[in-house]
């Protein structure tokens, strides 16, 4: 079968999606910002349209249907997916410190003076893990990127037992 164009209905328009004339749009996709999930690829039509290669329709005729569907880079749809699964600093117990430090081998173990971090080899999801943190007797646990340096990490849980709860 050789065709030249493929037409595909839309929810209100019809539009023209001629072979070699469709390119991916900058990386740009379509989110549903409400779970953080990517819906389509985006391409930009011959008439600078962007539509979801999914179906060809604009965010616009997306939104009609689905009122937290975004248009952005794949950079900034990870980001808001990964950030979903974050969660803040909370005291856990010495109990759970060492189950966790014995289960699986750590991540990126280090201790400094400052205080004592690791991660968890196993990801809770992509490039988001959870970490322990030991800061002056006590310990507690968040959810971030695995990523995170150690430094940072001391601060943010010292500054969550001030009471500043951040990841």
């Amino acid at each position: 079968m050789h065709t030249q164009n493929v037409n595909v209905a839309a929810s209100e328009s019809s539009k023209t999606w001629v072979k070699s004339q469709g390119k991916p749009a900058d990386n740009l996709v379509f989110v549903r910002v409400d779970t953080g999930k990517i819906f389509s690829q985006a391409i930009t039509l011959k008439d600078g349209s962007i539509v979801a290669v999914f179906n060809f329709e604009t965010l616009e005729e997306l939104q009609l249907q689905y009122g937290d569907m975004a248009l952005m880079t794949e950079s900034e749809a990870d980001a808001l997916f990964c950030t979903r699964l974050f969660r803040p600093w909370e005291e856990i117990t010495e109990a759970r410190w060492i189950d966790q430090l014995t289960v699986l081998p750590p991540l990126d173990w280090k201790s400094t003076p400052a205080g004592e971090t690791f991660k968890c080899s196993e990801m809770y999801s992509g490039k988001v893990t959870h970490i322990f943190a030991h800061i002056r007797g006590r310990y507690f646990e968040c959810r971030d990127y695995a990523s995170k340096k150690h430094a940072d990490l001391v601060l943010s849980a010292v500054l969550a037992m001030t009471g500043n709860n951040t990841h």
